[in-house]
């Protein structure tokens, strides 16, 4: 087995089955609902529609995308994309790999990709693939976790299918997008000191913690000082915003 496969194998066997908790922890959960909303809000909100998320697993994203249309949603993973689409109602999902989308070009005005780069073989053919079905003028939003955080990092650790964020820097995404036709290419930092995400964390942390108005306060203030203390280069996601060239 070639060490692409390996990587791929390993991907289907954490990835394959539905997350209905992951779900309801980025959505729903008062502690940890509202960290979500503050990291992709600045982005989600201008997005235009038609709009894709390609990788959009349980339907995080597209929850919120939905208040404001009815976004399309792509998943390698069909027990996701069916869970999903119980999820959000509004949503339109598709089976299909995100390095040859099933999807006609120029279709889209905005298209999302979040946390996905770094678990594909083929990051290269992906980034191509996205800005093939963007429109004219259409906006591509991606956000990447950052391996040089300390949290980040860590969870690298803990999970071994999110070892590919390990190569991940600010770096790495103008990489990929690089030779493509985009333009007014913006890099920024987002969320530099990540704690609730980690002690908050579903499955190896105690959400409970942060569902105190004291906690809450408590973990927020904490994250300000890491923030203020940690390089930017060193914030936990990189998020990167382009248009596609008329």
């Amino acid at each position: 087995m070639s060490e692409a496969d390996r990587f791929r194998h390993l991907q289907d066997e954490y990835f394959v089955e539905a997350d209905a908790a992951h779900f309801r922890w980025t959505t729903t959960d008062p502690a940890f609902a509202p960290v979500e909303d503050a990291l992709l809000a600045p982005w989600l909100d201008d997005l235009p529609f038609p709009c894709l998320e390609i990788g959009c697993g349980e339907g995080t994203n597209l929850a919120r995308l939905g208040r404001r249309g009815h976004p399309i949603g792509l998943d390698r993973y069909a027990a996701k994309a069916r869970f999903a689409k119980g999820a959000v109602p509004t949503a339109q999902l598709v089976v299909g790999d995100a390095a040859a989308l099933p999807l006609r070009s120029a279709a889209f005005r905005g298209v999302l990709i979040r946390d996905l780069f770094h678990h594909l073989p083929d990051a290269r053919g992906a980034a191509a693939e996205a800005a093939r079905v963007l429109a004219p003028g259409g906006v591509l939003v991606v956000l990447e976790p950052n391996g040089r955080n300390p949290f980040v990092a860590l969870q690298t650790r803990l999970v071994p299918a999110e070892a590919g964020a390990r190569r991940f820097t600010p770096d790495t995404v103008p990489a990929l997008l690089d030779g493509l036709p985009l333009e007014s290419l913006e890099v920024t930092m987002s969320q530099g000191f990540p704690l609730r995400r980690l002690l908050l964390h579903y499955r190896f942390g105690v959400p409970a913690v942060g569902r105190t108005r004291a906690g809450a306060a408590l973990l927020a203030g904490l994250e300000r000082m890491g923030e203020r203390l940690l390089a930017r280069r060193r914030w936990s996601y990189t998020v990167v915003r382009a248009r596609r060239r008329a």
